[in-house]
């Protein structure tokens, strides 16, 4: 039984497939959005939250073992490295760890509630990881070489109480959506069929 826990190389190949085809769907919305500073700076994570949402639930529900969400957000991290800098790292790897303890228990990885969860905290700390970087961060994400009009633009908007609570409140909302959204389609689509069990 401990056996059936751990992560086999098929269940890690699921994993990277899952969120290196979650990872270029954000990519590619970001892109097509980036325009907009205001959207980016606010309503990117929240898009995102309900984007992906289903890509996880499926994500976790198929390998149905620990280690999905601390995975992925250790892939968030390293994609984090490369776009903004390795100071971010702990960031998302902290985010990862709670994730991965928010689903601790037996068949937590087939229950919905629990996958939602994880999934908000996920979400939360992509949709403040800008906030981040102004709260804790300041020094070393100015020396990332960003503009000055960048780092006057994300203090303007994250250190406003009402934007913060309507960026992280909007992503909650946007997370457990994404994930009803999932599950309904595991339900009607994967369950039936036998692919999950």
């Amino acid at each position: 039984m401990e056996h059936s826990k751990r992560l086999s190389v098929k269940d890690l190949a699921t994993i990277g497939i899952f969120s290196a085809i979650m990872i270029v769907v954000f990519l590619a919305f970001s892109i097509a959005t980036g325009a907009s500073l205001f959207f980016n700076m606010i309503l990117n994570a929240v898009f995102t939250a309900l984007i992906l949402g289903p890509f996880f639930v499926y994500m976790a529900m198929k390998v149905g073992k620990p280690g999905v969400a601390l995975i992925y957000n250790i892939l968030q991290a390293l994609l984090a490295a490369v776009f903004m800098g390795p100071f971010m790292i702990p960031w998302f790897v902290g985010g990862g760890i709670l994730a991965e303890l928010s689903m601790m228990g037996a068949e937590s990885y087939r229950n919905i509630k629990k996958i939602t969860l994880a999934w908000i905290i996920t979400s939360l700390t992509r949709a403040a990881h800008g906030m981040s970087e102004i709260w804790f961060f300041k020094n070393a994400f100015i020396k990332s070489g960003v503009s000055p009009e960048q780092v006057e633009i994300q203090t303007k908007y994250y250190t406003d109480p009402k934007w913060v609570i309507v960026s992280l409140g909007l992503t909650i909302v946007a997370a457990i959506i994404g994930c009803y959204l999932g599950n309904k389609m595991t339900e009607k689509h994967f369950r039936k069929t036998g692919i999950i069990k």
